[in-house]
């Protein structure tokens, strides 16, 4: 719980979460200083946390409309691999994975 406490500082808006994350939930915030997306996605018993960085916004948006129908026929289980996919996909673009 303390590594969910110091990402919910860490992205304003999900303080506003936390107490949502133990039931399936899908968020997705766009942070316009850090020019990097993040998605949290939480089955109630797990949350998964995805960011992205070196993208524009518009590029964001149109991997938004893909992420969502693509997470849900993967029973919202997010990874950093899945996300890579849909980005290569909607951009075509060559995404890098950095842990």
């Amino acid at each position: 719980m303390a590594r969910l406490g110091r990402l919910c500082l860490a992205i304003p808006p999900l303080t506003e979460i936390r107490d949502k994350l133990s039931r399936p939930l899908l968020f997705q915030h766009w942070d316009d200083s850090a020019q990097s997306a993040i998605w949290i996605a939480s089955d109630g018993d797990d949350v998964r946390c995805v960011t992205v960085s070196g993208l524009s916004v518009a590029e964001m948006g149109a991997i938004w409309i893909s992420f969502n129908e693509r997470l849900s026929r993967a029973n919202f289980d997010i990874s950093a691999q899945l996300v890579r996919d849909i980005i290569e996909a909607e951009i075509d673009v060559v995404v890098a994975l950095v842990n």
